[in-house]
C-alpha cells in the first residue's frame, strides 16, 4: 500500500469479501509479508517464513463459513506503522437459520514498509464477548451483555466489602478528592 489509511478499506474488503477465491489469494500475496501473523480470540499464526499460506487458510475457511458477508470500515487510525481500524460485520453462518447481527470488532494491523510500500506483517482483531457471541450465535448476545452487567455489579459489591475488611480503602470519607499535583 502507498497509502495505508486511504487504502485499508478495499484491502480489508478484498481479504474477508472477495468474490472468489483467487482474488483473495491475489489480495494476501499483494499485501501480505510472506512471514506474516495473526491473532484471533480462536486462532493463532506466529510469524514465521510462509506464514502466510496458514493466514490465507484461515481467511479462506472464514468465507466457506460465511458465504453472505457485509463488513464495513467505520474508521482509520495510524500511528507510525501500527493502523487501528474499527470494523462492523454481519458474519452469518452458512447453514445457520439465525438471522446475522452486526459485531463490531477492532483490527489492529502491524505494517513493514520495503521498498516504499506498506504491508502487513502482523494482524490482531479484537472483540467485545457479546459482539463475538452476535457473529456465532446472536441470539445469546443479550446473554452475554446481562452476564458482563452481573459482574459489574458484584464488582461494586465486592469492592465494598473488601473496604469493609480493610482492603483499598479510602483515607477519607469524602467523595470528591483533590486530584491535583497527581500528574505532575
Amino acid at each position: 500500500m502507498e497509502d495505508p489509511v486511504g487504502e485499508v478499506s478495499k484491502v480489508v474488503s478484498l481479504i474477508t469479501t472477495a468474490a472468489s477465491p483467487d482474488i483473495q489469494k491475489a489480495a494476501f500475496l499483494r499485501y501480505f509479508t510472506s512471514d506474516a501473523g495473526f491473532r484471533h480470540p480462536l486462532c493463532n499464526v506466529t510469524p514465521s517464513p510462509g506464514s502466510r499460506d496458514k493466514l490465507l487458510g484461515i481467511y479462506q475457511w472464514y468465507r466457506i463459513m460465511s458465504p453472505h458477508l457485509d463488513l464495513t470500515v467505520t474508521s482509520v487510525v495510524q500511528h507510525n506503522n501500527v493502523l487501528l481500524l474499527d470494523i462492523v460485520q454481519k458474519f452469518h453462518l452458512r447453514l445457520s437459520p439465525l438471522k446475522p447481527a452486526p459485531a463490531r470488532l477492532l483490527v489492529r494491523l502491524t505494517l513493514r514498509e520495503e521498498n516504499g510500500l506498506h504491508y502487513i506483517a502482523f494482524q490482531e482483531d479484537f472483540y467485545h464477548p457479546d459482539d463475538f457471541m452476535a457473529m456465532l450465535i446472536p441470539p445469546l448476545s443479550p446473554v452475554i451483555r446481562a452476564a458482563l452487567s452481573a459482574t459489574s455489579i458484584m464488582s461494586g459489591i465486592y469492592a465494598k466489602v473488601g473496604q469493609l475488611l480493610g482492603f483499598w480503602s479510602l483515607e477519607s470519607s469524602h467523595s470528591h478528592t483533590d486530584t491535583r499535583g497527581l500528574y505532575d
